[in-house]
């Protein structure tokens, strides 16, 4: 069954996402979540101005490949998170609701 984004969430569910009250993985540099349903990740630890390579493996559609700073957050319907080799930096992976 294919992912429906938002709309795969009902009620208070998606608001609860958005907090992360359904929980997170740490996953530190050169690491990755391993499988799962993730919808949102963000890179912690380090300088204000270290980066971090990231990739991803999405429920649907194409990976997403992208260097990210401490602090930023992107959202997604993503299957795997994997963190690149950066000293000091982990990365948050909010889980979503079980498909």
């Amino acid at each position: 069954m294919a992912h429906k984004g938002i709309r795969q969430y009902q009620g208070d569910e998606s608001g609860n996402i958005a907090l992360g009250q359904l929980g997170f993985k740490v996953v530190a540099a050169s690491n990755d979540s391993g499988d799962g349903n993730w919808v949102a990740f963000k890179v912690i630890g380090g300088a204000a101005t270290t980066t971090a390579a990231i990739t991803t493996v999405a429920l649907q559609g194409d990976p997403l490949v992208v260097t990210c700073v401490t602090g930023e957050i992107v959202w997604g319907a993503f299957k795997k998170i994997s963190v690149g080799a950066a000293v000091g930096t982990q990365v948050l992976c909010y889980y979503g609701n079980p498909i």
